[in-house]
Order: structure tokens, then C-alpha cells, then sequence
């Protein structure tokens, strides 16, 4: 025989904790779902060419909130590698971006989740630096629909960024999005 529980909300109980917006903080209550996508196997995405502004990467990761009062927690590891052939420094930013329901991408709400990545050569011979970032965050989309989140790159300084990118044989620089719903 099968049993299936279903419930309109899932709360603490003691209540829901409040924590003020203007500290950065969100309210929070019980996972509703968890969804993750990563790059194994993926081509990387670059921004090499000189840019004023953050492009897309094409690594993405997609949810449907069950309710609209929901926040979705994001916890991503991107793998990142800035380069400078000759020079003293190369650093790029990179952010998460969203889609609603196949929208235009925008900022996530209430605060930009995003992070940079960089180095300074003092002997100015270039170089080469790649590691996975962390970046994490609270997003309050309000809605119901589909939502497409989307890591973005921008080259601030030597000669590129490259997400994603993975060494031959390298099976620990996979670039991961995980998206939990997270009940109102």
C-alpha cells in the first residue's frame, strides 16, 4: 500500500524566523524541493574579448516554485580561470542572473549574487589562475513560473575568463547550480 502526504506549507514550530532586510538577511522555512545541474561533460564558456559588460555562459540550471511566496536558495560552485599571457594582472567578475518563465535575464532580488576572481604578477611575465568560487545567495522571485538561472562572466583585466573550464582528466573542476525552494 502507498502513502502520499501533501501540505499546503511547511513551517518550524515555533514559527517562521524573521531576520531584518537590512541586514541582508531573509526569512526562512522548510525545503520544498532541490534541484542541481552541473558541467560534466560541457564545453566552456569565455570572455576573452575585451567587454564593458557581463555576458552569458549558457550554464544554467532551471526551477518551478510551488509557491509564490517562496524564496529560492542558490548554492553554486562555478569553475573559473582568469588569464594573462604577458602582463601583471587578470581578474574577471562573474554573477547569477534570472530568467522568469523565458524572460529577459535580470538580477536576482534582493541582493546581486556575485563574486570576483583575480591575480597580480609583479615580475609581469602573465600567468594563469582557476579554482571553483562560491557563490550563494537568496533569491525572492514571487512567482510561480519557470525560472532559469544563468552564470554571467565579465573580463575586467588581462586577456580572458573562462568558466567551466576543466583540465584533461580533471574531474573535480565541475561548475554546479543547486536551486532550493524554500517555503515563505
Amino acid at each position: 500500500m502507498a502513502s502520499e502526504l501533501r501540505v499546503d506549507r511547511i513551517a518550524p514550530l515555533n514559527g517562521i524566523a524573521s531576520v531584518a532586510q537590512n541586514l541582508g538577511g531573509n526569512s526562512s522555512g522548510g525545503i520544498i524541493q532541490v534541484r542541481q545541474s552541473n558541467t560534466n561533460g560541457q564545453t566552456f564558456a569565455s570572455a576573452e574579448s575585451g567587454t564593458s559588460t557581463f555576458i552569458a555562459t549558457g550554464i544554467t540550471a532551471s526551477i518551478t516554485p510551488i509557491r509564490s511566496d517562496s524564496k529560492i536558495f542558490i548554492i553554486s560552485s562555478p569553475s573559473v580561470m582568469v588569464f594573462e599571457n604577458s602582463g601583471n594582472q587578470a581578474n574577471g567578475s562573474i554573477k547569477i542572473m534570472r530568467s522568469i518563465n523565458g524572460g529577459t535575464y535580470t538580477e536576482c532580488s534582493p541582493i546581486t549574487i556575485a563574486s570576483q576572481i583575480g591575480f597580480y604578477d609583479y615580475g609581469g611575465n602573465g600567468g594563469l589562475m582557476y579554482n571553483n568560487q562560491c557563490l550563494s545567495g537568496f533569491d525572492e522571485p514571487n512567482t510561480i513560473q519557470s525560472i532559469n538561472y544563468q552564470f554571467y562572466v565579465k573580463r575586467l583585466a588581462g586577456n580572458g575568463i573562462r568558466l567551466g573550464y576543466q583540465l584533461t582528466g580533471d574531474i573535480g573542476s565541475n561548475s554546479f547550480i543547486t536551486l532550493m525552494e524554500v517555503s515563505g
